[in-house]
């Protein structure tokens, strides 16, 4: 399957855009929206796509639900996606802000983003990941974590800039209603 998602701070119109890896879960349309596969693949930086393999699935409708590093937890648009076990399946989060459940994206240079910035992966882009994007920054944290939100190394005011304004704005996971908490904090922040 591939699946397009441009992520709000690795994405730049100028500059190169960051790779960085997701994980989709395939998730039932009908409340609790129980997790029937999962798969994690590599979003290109050029193309903006990754290849998920769903290999448990049965031919169905379902979410997609998308989890990253310290992008906001993002599901695909209400109703769900019919998807054909042994068939190529694609989406795109990219093409309109109406692909992701409740219009939950970002129009950043011409492409809808997943918003990011939850660095504790709590469903909030709030203080509590300010708080932690600066201790690391006044750290001098670098390399590949959940505080670097525009993916450049470093830990530093360009990833604050961005979580502040998206806390600024309030900005929340948007799930179906009865949506259940799909995976512990600790074990998203494990398998990425």
């Amino acid at each position: 399957s591939e699946i397009k998602l441009a992520v709000q701070g690795f994405y730049n119109n100028v500059t190169l855009n960051i790779r960085d890896t997701s994980r989709i879960y395939l998730r039932n349309i009908s409340a609790p929206y129980s997790i029937v596969d999962s798969a994690k693949g590599v979003i290109d930086s050029v193309t903006f796509l990754g290849s998920f393999l769903f290999s448990n699935a049965p031919s169905g409708t379902y979410y997609l639900q998308v989890k990253s590093r310290n992008g906001l937890e993002t599901w695909s648009k209400a109703g769900g996606e019919i998807y054909t076990a042994g068939s190529p399946f694609s989406y795109d989060f990219t093409s309109s802000v109406s692909q992701a459940y409740g219009n939950n994206l970002i129009l950043k240079a011409g492409k809808f983003c997943q918003y990011n910035g939850d660095v504790n992966q709590n469903g909030l882009i709030d203080l509590t990941d300010l708080i932690q994007i600066y201790n690391d920054g006044s750290n001098f944290t670098t390399g590949y974590v959940a505080t670097d939100v525009n993916g450049d190394g470093f830990v530093d005011l360009s990833d604050i800039t961005i979580v502040y304004n998206n806390a600024s704005g309030f900005v929340a996971k948007i799930v179906p209603p009865g949506a259940e908490p799909s995976v512990k904090d600790a074990d998203v922040k494990d398998k990425l």
